[in-house]
């Protein structure tokens, strides 16, 4: 029993380490914003590095090194007329930088897989190891037993699974493309952008200013 002890003790520590981390995106309108940008058409300011910020080490390492900034907004409509979300373009400095779709950037940050999964291979050798130290003549209920560490690396998988699952829709939730700015009316979201440089100066600029919004748009 002892031994057994160990071998779960073990095992709380393993998934510890193999669970996916991941801390919400959501309530992005709670979060501190700096003062940015602000004119005639918009007022603009934004947070880098969200996913490093939330805990999303994997998918914050992926991006890093695709040059790519997962970022979340606070847009405001200065002007007396809507704007849609796709007359806007988004500048570093003096370079227009290329704004991703949300649900590409979605399946690209996910985690595919708990690095950590490999810890349970020993611990199942040890588990194994065990039930085979046992004496034949040990009473059988005659139930086969399902093994603790795989019970639980399948626990630890359906929580990468759901994490997974709630990333997506955080995301999925918020495409600017499909975004109408009312006069006045702040809105909030996450948006991917893709730049060899930091983001030191990220501005919003207002396209096409004759774009006509169709009333049945606005519902």
């Amino acid at each position: 029993m002892f031994i057994k002890r160990i071998l779960i003790f073990l095992l709380v520590v393993s998934c510890c380490s193999c669970a996916v981390k991941h801390r919400t995106l959501t309530r992005v309108q709670d979060w501190s914003y700096p003062v940015g940008q602000m004119d005639d058409q918009l007022s603009f300011s934004y947070v880098d590095n969200i996913l490093e910020k939330t805990n999303n080490k994997q998918g914050a390492r992926w991006a890093k090194r695709k040059n790519i900034h997962v970022v979340s907004i606070r847009l405001i409509n200065n002007s007396k007329q809507p704007i849609h979300g796709t007359q806007l373009a988004f500048f570093n400095g003096d370079e227009q930088v290329e704004l991703l779709h949300n649900e590409w950037l979605a399946k690209k940050v996910r985690q595919r897989f708990s690095p950590l999964m490999i810890l349970f291979l020993p611990i199942v050798l040890i588990e194994q190891a065990i039930y085979e130290s046992v004496d034949d003549d040990d009473y059988d209920d005659g139930v086969e037993h399902e093994s603790i560490t795989m019970s639980v690396a399948e626990q630890v998988d359906d929580f990468r699974v759901k994490e997974n699952s709630t990333l997506k829709d955080e995301l999925m939730n918020f495409q600017l493309a499909n975004q109408i700015l009312m006069p006045g009316k702040p809105v909030y979201g996450i948006i991917g952008v893709r730049s060899k440089s930091e983001l030191k100066s990220l501005r919003a600029v207002c396209r096409n200013s004759n774009f006509e919004i169709l009333s049945s748009q606005m519902q």
